[in-house]
């Protein structure tokens, strides 16, 4: 019975094996594809490691040369990349464990582990050691707008691998001078590894959840901006409609006036129409014929008029920019709308945007630059945090701005000093033609 008791840990310690294998296969090939045959080879793989495990020792040569064949061919045919990619994949992966199973034996060894628990020990150090480092991989690949969880829950999750190799060192220690542990010690290190996989699975799931998050917080805004814009164009379609109604009854009058002789009462008509027509033409401070940058400056002039903020603006862009206008409209939309707020928490004379948006050879530059009276504030990472209360939907403006002006291999620069905030965007249309 304790034979058993013995062996079962050891047939499922290669579980674990594939379960770290695969997690390296996600972070370092596309999605997978798995099929009858890609379950027969894994079975294979574990069978394999299995024979190693109980007591069939295989030659070191024939015991990596069978992980690189495996991997390779599963790999392979659950993930859709090249060959040169699997195959620098399947060799890298297996030295690296190697390596670090060579580094952790030599490090117990030192620690002065005896021969009979130092396999054992070794196994189950590299195989947190392999995790830790998937983790870690797949922490520092990721996209730069992909979510991460507070630095203060990272710490706290990571504490856990490095108590788990504490309570096993222990643990072999007794099992080394008590015989009778050895099976609780062999249970023991498979139980601590399958609940730290299961923990950085938890991890990932949860920072996928924040970067969901974000994403959705990242539409709302433009959502929003998209509002603004279409309540911008309707007003305007509706005033060409009033328009062209009055001008039909206008040009009755005055043919009216004209067949009739009454030339000096039609002059004095024409001009009262074009006394009414200046007075009621919306101001507008930005004319390039650029549909997304007009709608949201002249709307922003319009809200900064009603609050009595001095707004500034000097645009010189074309009609056409090689950008996207969901990126334009991100950009400058979060920029103004930001600015608008800062003004309206101070004094009226101090309320003023001035604003400069520009497009001379290839290269768009924005500067934008505000007074603000409420300190700002930042978090863990030296991002901006928003001033709001409802924090579900605003509070990524500037994370979004370096999200879209990354798409054109810009830059953003943000200059806080003496209650004057400014930000430059820089971004290139050679890019934007590239990408587009």
């Amino acid at each position: 019975m304790t034979e058993y008791l013995t062996i079962a840990p050891k047939l499922l310690l290669p579980l674990f094996h594939l379960l770290i294998i695969h997690k390296y296969m996600k972070i370092f090939g596309k999605p997978a594809q798995q099929n009858i045959i890609s379950y027969i080879e894994w079975g294979i793989y574990y069978i394999f490691l299995s024979i190693n495990n109980v007591g069939i020792h295989l030659p070191p040569h024939l015991l990596l040369f069978g992980n690189v064949l495996l991997i390779f061919i599963i790999s392979s045919s659950t993930r859709k990349n090249s060959v040169m990619h699997q195959c620098i994949f399947s060799v890298l992966i297996c030295t690296v464990w190697m390596l670090v199973e060579v580094i952790v034996i030599m490090i117990l060894s030192t620690v002065g582990f005896d021969k009979g628990t130092l396999k054992d020990a070794g196994s189950f150090v590299s195989k947190m050691c392999m995790l830790l480092l998937s983790v870690v991989i797949n922490h520092c690949i990721r996209d730069n707008y992909y979510s991460e969880i507070p630095l203060f829950y990272f710490l706290v999750i990571f504490l856990i691998p490095a108590s788990s190799i504490y309570i096993m060192h222990h643990i072999f220690i007794i099992a080394a001078a008590h015989s009778e542990y050895a099976i609780f010690s062999a249970t023991a290190s498979f139980l601590l590894l399958i609940i730290n996989y299961v923990i950085f699975e938890i991890y990932d799931k949860i920072s996928r959840n924040a970067g969901l998050r974000e994403q959705n917080r990242l539409y709302a805004q433009q959502l929003e901006l998209c509002s603004q814009q279409a309540e911008e164009r309707e007003s305007l379609y509706l005033e060409i409609r009033r328009i062209r109604h009055d001008l039909k009854e206008h040009l009755t009058g005055l043919l009216g006036m004209v067949q009739a002789g009454q030339v000096s009462e039609a002059e004095q008509y024409i001009m009262r129409m074009l006394n009414i027509g200046v007075g009621e033409r919306p101001a507008e401070v930005s004319s390039s014929g650029n549909i997304v940058i007009d709608s949201l400056i002249n709307h922003a002039y319009a809200s900064a008029q009603k609050d009595n903020i001095q707004f500034n603006a000097n645009v010189l862009v074309p009609s056409s920019l090689p950008f996207e206008s969901g990126h334009l409209a991100i950009i400058l939309g979060n920029l103004i709308e930001n600015a608008l707020e800062a003004c309206r928490d101070i004094s009226d004379e101090k309320r003023c945007i001035y604003l400069d948006v520009s497009y001379v050879k290839d290269v768009f530059q924005l500067n934008i630059r505000n007074n603000y009276q409420k300190k700002r504030k930042k978090d863990n990472a030296g991002n901006y945090l928003t001033t709001k209360n409802n924090t579900i939907y605003h509070g990524l403006g500037l994370s979004s701005i370096h999200h879209a002006v990354a798409n054109y291999q810009g830059q953003v620069e943000i200059i806080d000093s003496n209650n004057k905030f400014q930000v430059i965007v820089i971004m290139y249309g050679s890019y934007a033609e590239n990408t587009g």
